[in-house]
């Protein structure tokens, strides 16, 4: 439904799939799922509303894990309730702008592109802070490192606030936030490694004409599968492998490559599954303005939302994965030890306690490994790519429709019908094709 632009029946299914399918513990999929399909069915309200309600129950769940960071750790992540990943609750407040500027409450929506950097500026020493609580907690077993973010700028967040400033006449904050986005090119060219799109104008080059902003989204965030790491133990230490990549890759992927565990034994082969991320990328690879049935301008793109999502899950992934890989080990272990008793004792008894034997290690063994499948539980509809382009125009009503191509072929159209843009307002057009 969404793929086909409606927005609305979508939003529908999800709302009577509250019970059946959204447990309590998936309260924050539930939210951030129907805030985002009110947000693209225009129900500015009523999309802020469920999106503040993830934004509150994310926190909430946050500071209540850091009491409870070796608990965490004993428990798959399936039992525990869903706490959103950083990149959902970093754009949940873009979103929640661009309601609030849809609501024509640019100030309120200056404040949610700000919580943006805020969050930011805390990612890092969120997790640092994760890892040093189940270090130092005196039950913990094994020692958890933490990858330092490479994520310190959001090129999204700060064209959305250039405009807001501009609009509002604070020329000065809105060149700060220019000279932010020319410093994500710069610094951050693991997320912005295409060329930078015609940034916007500070104030008109003539004070009588409009300036006109366009925001287009296409395809969608991307989902979760589970991936497969092979792990042996040796004295006090585990190592990890994947089949046919090497440490470096492990590495880069997990953020390590061996936890030291101590009093593990050697010996112990096993396997245990943790969430990778894969793209649903969109279709769309050109977008065109058309003003009264004229093409005026293509758009840019601004930020690959899906290369940023990647970014903020690797910091997440040395915890969530060092939690899996402490806590499966030591399952294994003892399930070793078990069935090692277990062996001695029924082979003692002949033939039939050898077939017993061998049944027993098998109904250990798998229901080791399934106790331990890999949480999958993700938010389905955050667009993939932004897109953006500015248009100097005189003030006016103008019929706006915006295409979408894939290969040279027409694959949508949104028709925004007629705006009339003035030179004393912010004119922004937001359009959306997520395929």
């Amino acid at each position: 439904m969404v793929r086909k632009g409606n927005y609305r029946q979508a939003s529908l299914v999800i709302e009577e799939a509250k019970e059946s399918t959204y447990r309590e513990k998936d309260r924050v999929l539930y939210y951030l799922d129907l805030g985002m399909l009110y947000h693209w069915s225009g129900e500015y309200e009523l999309s802020n509303e469920l999106l503040t309600e993830a934004e509150i129950a994310i926190e909430e769940l946050y500071t209540a894990s850091l009491s409870k960071a070796v608990a965490s750790g004993l428990l798959n992540d399936n039992l525990l309730d869903y706490s959103g990943e950083d990149y959902e609750n970093l754009y949940l407040n873009v979103f929640k702008a661009l309601n609030y500027i849809a609501l024509e409450d640019d100030e309120a929506a200056l404040v949610e592109i700000r919580k943006v950097q805020i969050k930011l500026n805390l990612l890092e020493d969120k997790y640092r802070k994760d890892a040093e609580a189940y270090n130092q907690s005196e039950d913990s077993s094994g020692r958890i490192v933490f990858r330092e973010s490479r994520l310190h700028n959001d090129a999204l967040a700060r064209y959305i606030g250039l405009l807001l400033y501009r609009a509002g006449g604070f020329l000065d904050d809105a060149r700060i936030e220019k000279e932010f986005i020319n410093s994500a090119w710069e610094t951050q060219k693991q997320l912005y490694y295409f060329p930078k799109p015609a940034l916007p104008l500070i104030e008109p080059p003539d004070g009588k004409k409009a300036i006109v902003n366009f925001l287009s989204f296409s395809g969608l965030s991307p989902t979760k599968f589970a991936d497969t790491l092979r792990v042996r133990t040796g004295k006090d230490m585990v190592f990890l492998a994947m089949t046919g990549q090497s440490e470096n890759y492990v590495t880069e992927l997990i953020g390590f490559n061996f936890l030291v565990i101590p009093n593990v034994k050697e010996g112990i082969h096993f396997k245990v599954q943790f969430p990778r991320l894969s793209n649903r990328s969109s279709i769309v690879d050109r977008i065109v303005i058309k003003l009264d049935g004229v093409e005026h301008a293509e758009f840019e793109l601004l930020e690959s939302m899906e290369r940023l999502s990647e970014e903020a899950f690797k910091l997440k992934q040395p915890l969530s994965v060092g939690k899996t890989i402490i806590r499966a080990t030591l399952k294994t272990a003892a399930a070793e030890m078990g069935k090692e008793m277990t062996n001695r004792e029924l082979k003692e008894s002949g033939e039939r306690g050898a077939i017993a034997a061998f049944l027993t290690n098998l109904i250990v063994d798998i229901a080791v490994e399934a106790s331990e499948n890999a949480d999958l539980r993700i938010s389905q509809f955050f667009p993939a790519s932004a897109h953006v382009a500015e248009l100097v125009l005189s003030p006016g009503s103008y019929h706006i429709v915006i295409e979408y191509w894939s290969s040279n072929r027409l694959i949508g159209e949104v028709d925004h019908g007629v705006r009339d843009f003035r030179s004393d307002e912010l004119n922004l057009v937001e359009s959306y094709l997520l395929r």
